[in-house]
């Protein structure tokens, strides 16, 4: 028998000290601290259901919130002048490609706290503490439906999609999840937040279309029939409203946003951020082959509906 010398594992650092910061968003004074007592696991655990809608088989425990900080890990919320916890982020270090890297599981803002920017805080304080750790790549996981999380992962975060992932979650509980399945879009931030070219919002006038319900003034084309180098595929503005007026209009946008992200990244396509037109109310992913003009991201001289991202 050879003996071998023993590998190295990889292992996360452990969780130095990192200082809890203040902000003051909408007159309201925001601390972002680690969530460290029991009181902060438990309003952590009634934020997801307050969030998610999630029964008690679904949420992340208190124990685990905890104990994950020893790891490398990281649970912090985002806390009023009265101590209320208006939103959290939670995720947990480990590999990926023989690299130290993060996975942040769940960020969630109360209802009530939304558009105030807490989610934009969250994800501040979780790059710089992990980049305190020596942790620079950020992963996580959105559903490609959501406009709002879309455009403000990729446009406003300027995460690079890496992954399409089907039914990640299985069928859920969760009655934002209204039975559909559980398709998401896995995005990479590294080395912080980076800028995102500027996009065309006219761009849908000349490029063609992917979608589940063309317009008659659509340039529209079929997964397979050819592969120009700018594609738009189109998502529904509010996929909530969709879910809750017809729920197999949005089965038919799922599966669609499925078959047509599967074809493009099977071809090479990467996805380059998200359109808002400002005269018909419809969202679109810009996706193009590498060898595509970097005119198309010409920035934008007409007016666009603005798309303010509040992650759930």
């Amino acid at each position: 028998m050879v003996d071998h010398p023993p590998i190295a594992p990889i292992v996360p650092p452990s969780a130095p000290d990192v200082p809890a910061f203040t902000r003051t968003v909408g007159g309201t004074t925001v601390r972002i601290r680690p969530l460290t007592t029991a009181d902060d696991g438990r309003a952590c655990v009634e934020l997801q259901r307050h969030v998610w809608g999630w029964d008690q088989a679904d949420v992340v425990p208190a124990t685990l919130l905890h104990v994950a900080e020893f790891v490398g890990g990281l649970a912090a919320g985002a806390f009023d002048q009265h101590g209320t916890l208006l939103g959290f982020v939670f995720g947990i270090s480990g590999v990926r490609d023989g690299q130290l890297a993060h996975w942040s599981h769940m960020l969630g803002v109360r209802e009530s706290a939304r558009n105030m920017g807490i989610g934009r805080l969250l994800k501040e304080y979780q790059r710089s503490t992990l980049a305190a750790r020596g942790i620079t790549r950020i992963y996580w996981s959105f559903d490609p439906l959501m406009a709002k999380n879309a455009y403000f992962n990729l446009n406003r975060l300027g995460a690079k999609v890496v992954e399409y992932v089907p039914d990640m979650y299985g069928t859920t509980e969760s009655p934002l999840h209204y039975g559909l399945a559980t398709d998401r879009l896995v995005v990479c931030l590294e080395g912080g937040q980076r800028t995102a070219a500027p996009l065309n919002p006219t761009a849908h006038d000349r490029l063609p279309i992917l979608t589940a319900f063309p317009r008659l003034s659509d340039v529209t084309m079929s997964v397979g029939d050819r592969n120009p180098e700018s594609v738009l595929i189109e998502i529904p503005a509010d996929v909530l409203d969709v879910m809750r007026r017809s729920p197999p209009a949005a089965q038919t946008w799922r599966l669609a946003v499925r078959d047509h992200f599967q074809w493009a990244m099977a071809r090479g396509y990467t996805i380059s951020g998200v359109l808002a037109d400002a005269g018909d109310g419809r969202v679109f992913y810009l996706i193009r082959r590498p060898s595509s003009d970097a005119s198309d991201t010409a920035a934008a001289s007409a007016p666009t509906r603005a798309v303010h991202a509040t992650p759930a």
